[in-house]
């Protein structure tokens, strides 16, 4: 079920990021919490494409960063198929699945049976996929579908908009920019795991508290651990 109240809470949240200025990375991360509340899933994740290769940005939380991150490792998954097709690419029931056959049994390892790839485009051109994850088997309801496009419409906006708040800067420089981001953000969690015996999405989770907390950007959060400023 979709939730219309949270929907309207995340285009007004839009609104004003847009008027304020952002950075790509940045809401991606609170897009991808924000998806997971207005379309009652269990989780969510963004890849963005870069030479024609997607890459992991951002998560909802530390057991998606897992499921994306092999994704991104094996190259297969409906994120792929989104990015690469350019359609919307919906698993009801993962365990009757035969499309992803490296993606698909380490999804269901991690809990994950319900799955959606729902692509990025803007200016005519890919730019990433959006992913939705459910617990459990669940047809995905042409609303939720509808709403997920919608969603991902406005990722895209993001990061077409980058380009006219700093007009030197291209889409591209943008994109790279994100994925800076990440690589920061990796260099966090490995100071967290290395210091506190931590596997690596528990130092995650540790990281996107600390940000919470502190009300600051996970890329800020994450500079500082890395800087040694912060030990969270």
């Amino acid at each position: 079920m979709v939730d219309q109240a949270e929907l309207v809470r995340v285009f007004a949240d839009y609104a004003r990021t847009l008027r304020d200025g952002y950075e790509v990375g940045d809401v991606l991360y609170r897009l991808t919490d924000q998806v997971v509340a207005a379309l009652d899933i269990d989780g969510a994740g963004v890849s963005l494409g870069e030479h024609g290769e997607l890459q992991f940005v951002s998560a909802s939380d530390a057991q998606v960063v897992r499921i994306e991150d092999h994704q991104t490792e094996v190259g297969d998954g409906p994120c792929h198929e989104a990015y690469a097709s350019g359609d919307v690419v919906t698993s009801a029931d993962l365990t009757a699945e035969t499309r992803w056959p490296r993606f698909t049994p380490v999804a269901l390892q991690q809990g994950w049976c319900a799955v959606a790839g729902v692509p990025l485009y803007a200016a005519g051109r890919p730019l990433g996929a959006l992913d939705l994850y459910r617990r459990g088997p669940q047809e995905w309801p042409a609303d939720r579908v509808e709403a997920a496009g919608v969603l991902a419409d406005m990722a895209a906006s993001y990061i077409l908009n980058a380009q006219t708040i700093v007009e030197r800067d291209t889409v591209r420089e943008q994109l790279q920019h994100a994925l800076d981001s990440r690589v920061v953000i990796e260099q966090a969690k490995g100071k967290l795991a290395e210091r506190h015996g931590l596997d690596a999405a528990t130092a995650f989770e540790r990281l996107r508290g600390a940000a919470r907390s502190r009300r600051e950007r996970i890329h800020d959060a994450a500079r500082a651990v890395v800087n040694g400023h912060l030990d969270c």
